[in-house]
């Protein structure tokens, strides 16, 4: 290896590794379900709510009609999130002349 600038072949090499940043990829999946009542509410309480349930519609229609249109569902599920990071590493050579102290320097990736 010689010196572009003045022509000398007394060139030190030092090779170095940089890390030029990364990219964090995430994909998120979600499972959900409509939460419905346990063993033990329908074992205790759900063989007799029908009824009751019955008699709130034929008594109270319109309120029971708003509770039905504006009550919001209670859903039960998990979200999973899975991220990536990809590094771009870059190998960097610099080269500088012994007698004249020019440096130089070459970028491989």
């Amino acid at each position: 290896m010689t010196c572009p600038k003045c022509g000398n072949d007394q060139v030190s090499v030092q090779t170095y590794q940089e890390n030029r940043g990364s990219v964090t990829h995430s994909k998120t999946k979600s499972k959900y379900k409509e939460k419905g009542h346990g063993f033990f509410w329908w074992l205790f309480i759900g063989w007799w709510w029908w009824i009751v349930d019955l008699f709130l519609w034929v008594f109270l229609f319109i309120p029971r009609l708003l509770v039905k249109i504006f009550h919001r569902k209670k859903y039960v599920g998990k979200s999973t999130t899975t991220s990536a990071t990809v590094n771009t590493i870059v190998y960097t050579t610099v080269y500088t002349c012994q007698h004249c102290g020019h440096s130089w320097s070459k970028t491989v990736s």
